[in-house]
C-alpha cells in the first residue's frame, strides 16, 4: 500500500473516530439512570429500559470498532499496516475505506 493511500485511509480513520466518539457520548447521556421521581407513565418507563438496553448494546459495538480504528492509527506507517491479521495478505483498499475498522481480508472474513 502506497503514502497516499495509506495518509487517505487515516483521515477516514480519524474522521470516524470522531463521528463513533459523539454518538458513544450521546449514548451515554440516554443510558443514564432514570429518577424513580420522574413523571413517565408505565409504559414510558418500559420504553426507557428497552431503549437503554439497545443503546448499550451499541456502545460496545462503538467501543470495539473504535479499538479496531485506533489499532490501525498505531499500525500506520509500518509494515503491518493494512494487512489481515488472520493470513498476512494485503486487505482491499477499498474494503478499507468503506470499513475501516476491518482486520480481515475479505477472504478470511467469509471464512468467520
Amino acid at each position: 500500500m502506497n503514502q497516499q493511500e495509506q495518509e487517505k485511509i487515516r483521515l477516514i480513520i480519524v474522521e470516524k473516530i470522531k463521528e463513533l466518539e459523539l454518538e458513544t457520548e450521546g449514548l451515554r447521556e440516554s443510558t443514564k439512570p432514570q429518577g424513580l421521581d420522574s413523571a413517565i407513565g408505565r409504559i414510558s418507563r418500559m420504553d426507557y429500559i428497552n431503549n437503554k438496553s439497545i443503546n448499550e448494546a451499541q456502545i460496545k459495538k462503538n467501543e470495539n470498532k473504535l479499538r479496531g480504528l485506533n489499532n490501525w492509527l498505531g499500525k500506520l506507517g509500518t509494515s503491518d499496516f493494512g494487512k489481515c491479521i488472520r493470513c498476512g495478505n494485503e486487505i482491499n483498499i477499498n474494503r478499507l475505506l468503506f470499513l475501516p475498522e476491518s482486520n480481515h481480508c475479505i477472504n478470511c472474513a467469509s471464512r468467520r
